[in-house]
């Protein structure tokens, strides 16, 4: 028994240590690294191993700096309603606060002295859309406020005489290879000539300085791969040189210490020697107990969307936290269609003979579409994807296909028996990961056809049609107008869709001097063949042709009454002028 414990245990322990994969905002002094991982600071030694948690508040830590001894570690924290610097010694204890105005105060760095600490705040851009440098003693009082107008990061010269800085953080963005205006060059400040110096200068983007000696270390996609690489200036001979050539993953962070740096990339943690350039990977472990790992019940009604009805309109499916539930309009019991708490299950479509449900599900690592009975049974995957995020669901009206658009805007038909997807259409302009999931797509009552709105090179929305037996694609309305939302109507002969033709301009009431287009949006209807009527067809109050006949007639009858009349008047005269002829 006691052997069984001792496994038992040691098996616990082994895997409460995790790795730190997930850390950020790393520093490297002469023996220790120190980074966030779960919100909280943390700190191992230079080498890797087990790491130990210094900060354990409910709120987040971020930007961890290590002092020029190396002895302490300021940073950003909100324990009091707002972004602030505390500073905290490398073996624990209680924080100091250093700053305490009511804007947010970032770490940035440490003056080269060890007393004073370097924090960007925007506490003085009037609206807060940039920030600026304010050196502060470590102990707190009134801070000091640099000659910079702009400033984010930055990194001290060794001799403290020297600031290398940005004025924008653009290497964090979510988008890569940006070539825009919101680039950031590495500008070298001299705070003794108060005069700056572009050292980049090009269009690329150059982010995180870090000062080593005679060189400054950046990040920048000024490379042929336009990955975000690090990077070197040598202040003595005034040039640049890419030092990491990474293809696989950006660079996310880079620091420096006064001999080494530390940076990321893939969630791997390197050590990177300042003088030889080489650099090695550092493996890092967190302990944790796993609290959010265990099981437990969660109430999902606050959750739920993506929904779809059964065709008889009697029960509902729809997606809360990750899973699919079947619950019933007025009675019956809920039942959780998917139980996959280590998948996202999501954007449920009931087919319309009601025996099936598709889904997307990452069940298999990338998203694909499963299909599952309506009771529970185990689901069916239908792709095979290897990569990508598709969207809304379409059934065919005869429960065999089905459509979708995906994130690269690609419009396609999936055979349910064949399980073959074939792509039909494909926007030209993008439609944003949001649209997309609106994307409409409509189909005919018979299942032969496909009808959606795509864009044109004039910017405008085409309705079109596409073919199932010919496999084919028509364009229907011109694009002269932007129409869009086609649907077929019950049986087939028309096709709605809404058009914004109704241009009726407004002069605007603001005073700038435009026009303006309201209510645009009309709907118009197609007949799709040449048998359906027009149902908006010219209209004309006419009068019957049996009408016109019977006027005829009785004008004929009333001519012929009248000259009756004449003849009888006309007898009686002659009538009264014979008698007097006799006498």
């Amino acid at each position: 028994m006691p052997l069984i414990l001792a496994i038992a245990l040691a098996s616990q322990i082994t895997f409460g240590q995790i790795s730190a994969k997930l850390m950020r905002y790393m520093d490297v002094s002469d023996t220790h690294i120190t980074f966030v991982y779960g919100g909280d600071i943390w700190i191992s030694s230079k080498e890797g191993g087990t790491a130990i948690q210094l900060t354990h508040s409910p709120g987040e830590e971020s930007w961890p700096r290590f002092s020029p001894d190396g002895s302490s570690i300021a940073y950003t924290a909100s324990y009091n309603g707002n972004q602030d610097v505390f500073v905290l010694r490398a073996t624990g204890g209680v924080p100091v606060r250093v700053t305490y105005q009511s804007h947010s105060d970032r770490m940035v760095e440490w003056h080269p002295d060890g007393e004073r600490i370097l924090f960007a705040s925007k506490r003085e851009s009037g609206r807060q859309s940039y920030s600026q440098f304010y050196l502060v003693s470590k102990s707190g009082g009134m801070p000091e406020k640099l000659a910079i107008p702009y400033g984010e990061l930055a990194s001290f010269a060794p001799d403290g005489k020297s600031l290398a800085y940005i004025t924008k953080i653009t290497e964090n963005y979510p988008f890569k290879r940006y070539r825009g205006g919101l680039t950031s060059d590495i500008l070298v400040y001299d705070l003794e000539k108060d005069q700056a110096e572009n050292i980049t200068n090009n269009t690329a983007t150059d982010g995180k300085p870090a000062w080593v000696g005679d060189q400054i270390f950046f990040l920048s996609d000024q490379g042929e791969q336009m990955r975000h690489n690090v990077w070197m200036y040598d202040t003595k001979e005034k040039k640049t040189s890419q030092i990491t050539f990474l293809k696989d993953f950006d660079i996310s962070f880079l620091s420096g210490g006064s001999k080494e740096l530390v940076f990321e990339a893939g969630g791997n943690l390197y050590l990177m020697d300042a003088d030889t350039k080489d650099y090695k990977a550092v493996e890092v472990n967190v302990i944790s107990d796993l609290s959010l790992e265990m099981p437990r019940s969660v109430n999902v009604s606050k959750n739920i969307r993506n929904m779809s009805a059964s065709p008889e309109g009697k029960r509902i499916v729809f997606e809360a936290r990750g899973e699919l539930f079947n619950v019933p309009v007025k009675e019956g019991y809920i039942l959780n269609l998917t139980r996959s708490s280590g998948a996202f299950d999501m954007l449920p479509a009931w087919s319309p003979d009601g025996k099936q449900i598709a889904y997307w599900s990452d069940a298999s690592g990338e998203y694909q579409i499963y299909l599952q009975g309506n009771d529970g049974e185990p689901p069916v995957q239908l792709t095979s994807r290897t990569k990508g995020f598709g969207y809304q669901i379409y059934w065919s009206p005869d429960s065999k296909k089905m459509s979708f658009v995906d994130e690269t805007n690609d419009i396609s038909v999936i055979d349910i028996e064949t399980k073959l997807t074939t792509v039909v259409a494909k926007s030209q302009w993008n439609l944003g990961h949001g649209s997309r999931y609106y994307f409409p797509i409509a189909w005919s009552p018979d299942s032969k056809w496909l009808t959606f709105s795509l864009g044109l090179n004039n910017s405008n929305n085409a309705i079109y049609l596409y073919s199932m037996e010919s496999t084919s694609l028509h364009q229907a309305t011109s694009g002269f107008y932007d129409d869009s939302q086609p649907l077929f109507s019950e049986d087939g002969k028309y096709l709605y869709y809404l058009t914004n033709r109704n241009m009726s301009a407004t002069y605007s009431d603001m005073g700038d001097g435009t026009w303006v287009y309201p209510n645009s949006t009309q709907l118009a209807v197609i007949s799709l063949t040449s048998e359906a009527p027009s149902l908006l067809s010219p209209k004309n109050d006419e009068l019957k042709k049996e009408d016109d006949s019977e006027k005829k007639e009785d004008d004929a009858e009333d001519s012929k009454k009248e000259s009756e009349k004449e003849s009888k008047k006309d007898a009686e005269k002659d009538s009264e002028e014979k008698p007097e002829e006799k006498r």
